[in-house]
């Protein structure tokens, strides 16, 4: 991986200095908060559609107003993220996402409903990328692991909890109270925010770095586009997100019309998913005998066991501890991804890698969720398990060595960037 002229990383003191720390749980709680009031805001929304008489057309078109802009606008969004100060882009986008909160609390048409839905979304897709770009600032490479597998951790826990809290306040308090809920949580995020003392790009536009090095006549600079590792982790991700997808869509006639189980059992087992993922998301950081490149290939794996070992399971319980396993595969994957672009991808592109990372963590579950009702039409629940779980298993042994091959090396070639205000300097401010 060629890398670009940055400066000299922070020294590791100031990375484990407990400002720096605080700074990570701040940014864990703000992810926490923002993905519980989003998924919060969608499933009262969709409640909302259903009650109104809208059809399954309208509630299509709400699910796929979240998932679509992320993965359209991948490239802009990316770019801002690398190019301008953090502070103000996520201030910036969170007060404008409060105002789309209270403003779908003033209507009920469907249409609005799901523009203002597009717009929620699209700012989802800004802050996205910076949210996951600054624990490698924060805590320096060696620090990585631990402070994504905490912000992944919080992120992930908000997402598990949110369906319920919204279902309880919607049906005793009605769906402005979620909507409002989720303007509460982009309060939260402006504030968090405002006190978080790392800034990504305060200085200058991050692309002075890799103009830097081709007027110098060193190596080219990297470009996202050309990173066989990113390339082989977005496809397996891609097609891996898209099975899972289409199971959800599968399960539950497979759980009540293939085995006859009742709705206590499809809950558990639905839930057994959910299991996983913390476990998954915490215990990533304390694998140390493998590098996390063959972690993230056993994750994938282990989600794929999960679709494949669910389809071959002799009755509904026995999905179970299948749906356990691929829930922990699905936490750690979601985690050692993003430990793995902040280790390899240099400060100058990181922007852009997670936004590309978003973009295909949308665009691989909306196909999975349409190929899902397509395939229920010609084929048994069991049969599409077993074939959702192949095509995934294909593709991670197809493309795991585009992962593996790359790894030796690779964290040699990423410092940090000089227009990211390190811990270091901070501390030196605070002590003045």
């Amino acid at each position: 991986m060629a890398d670009t002229t940055q400066g000299a990383p922070a020294p590791t003191s100031a990375a484990t200095s407990p400002l720096a720390w605080r700074d990570v749980y701040v940014l864990a709680g703000m992810r926490g908060l923002s993905f519980a009031g989003d998924i919060a805001a969608a499933t009262a929304l969709t409640l909302l559609l259903q009650t109104n008489g809208a059809g399954s057309y309208a509630v299509m078109a709400m699910l796929l107003a979240a998932v679509l802009p992320p993965a359209l606008l991948a490239p802009v969004t990316g770019a801002f993220a690398d190019r301008f100060d953090s502070r103000r882009l996520i201030v910036t986008v969170a007060s404008l996402q409060i105002l789309v909160c209270l403003a779908m609390t003033q209507t009920t048409s469907p249409v609005l409903l799901i523009i203002l839905a597009v717009l929620l979304s699209t700012g989802l897709a800004f802050t996205h990328p910076v949210f996951a770009g600054l624990p490698g600032a924060m805590v320096g490479k060696e620090n990585v692991p631990r402070a994504s597998a905490i912000s992944q951790t919080t992120a992930m826990t908000g997402m598990v909890i949110a369906p319920g809290i919204a279902g309880f306040l919607t049906a005793r308090f009605g769906v402005n109270v979620s909507l409002l809920l989720d303007a509460a949580t982009f309060g939260v995020v402006v504030l968090g925010a405002l006190t978080i003392r790392t800034r990504l790009h305060k200085k200058d536009p991050a692309k002075a770095a890799g103009a830097g090095n081709e007027r110098a006549g060193e190596r080219p600079a990297y470009r996202v586009s050309t990173d066989r590792f990113l390339r082989s982790v977005l496809v397996i991700s891609g097609v891996v997100m898209a099975a899972a997808s289409i199971i959800n869509v599968l399960i539950v006639f497979y759980v009540r019309d293939t085995f006859g189980a009742s709705e206590e059992t499809y809950g558990l087992i639905m839930s057994s998913w959910m299991a996983g993922l913390v476990p998954g998301a915490l215990l990533v950081r304390r694998i140390k005998r493998f590098n996390h490149e063959a972690i993230l290939i056993g994750s994938f794996l282990c989600i794929v066991v999960g679709i494949l070992g669910a389809g071959l399971a002799p009755g509904a319980w026995w999905i179970v501890p299948f749906y356990v396993i691929g829930g922990f595969g699905n936490g750690a994957q979601a985690t050692v991804t993003h430990i793995v672009i902040n280790l390899r991808v240099p400060d100058t592109h990181r922007g852009r890698a997670f936004a590309a990372l978003g973009a295909v963590s949308n665009t691989g579950p909306a196909v999975g969720y349409l190929m899902g009702g397509v395939i229920l039409g010609f084929m048994e629940p069991r049969y599409a398990f077993l074939v959702a779980g192949a095509c995934a298993l294909v593709a991670v042994l197809t493309f795991h060595r585009g992962v593996l091959r790359t790894a030796d090396g690779a964290e040699a070639d990423v410092t940090p960037e000089p227009a990211t205000q390190t811990q270091a300097e901070l501390s030196k401010a605070a002590s003045r």
